[in-house]
């Protein structure tokens, strides 16, 4: 039971470390925090999502899911989301 729920998560900070990758350096932007602030935002956001499924589940089930399991559509939405908004939050003015 807890290699179940321990792929779970990390299948949500797998991908929260994707999308801080793939953003921090496609932006190229002033972070706060810089690689490791993204980072952290990015797997705040992809836990948020995974919360999210959970109580729309219903709603989001016509989205892929991985193995059957997890759907990483509304976490990695919402880690994009929230990295997005981080950005704006720390712009350099």
């Amino acid at each position: 039971m807890f290699s179940y729920y321990f792929n779970i998560g990390l299948i949500y900070i797998l991908i929260g470390f994707g999308t801080a990758l793939i953003l921090y350096y496609v932006y190229n932007k002033a972070f706060i925090g810089n690689f490791l602030g993204v980072l952290v935002v990015s797997i705040i956001g992809s836990f948020l999502g995974a919360i999210i499924e959970y109580y729309f589940g219903n709603i989001i089930e016509a989205l892929t899911k991985v193995n059957g399991v997890v759907n990483i559509f509304p976490s990695l939405i919402v880690s994009i989301l929230i990295i997005y908004i981080y950005h704006k939050v720390s712009e350099k003015k």
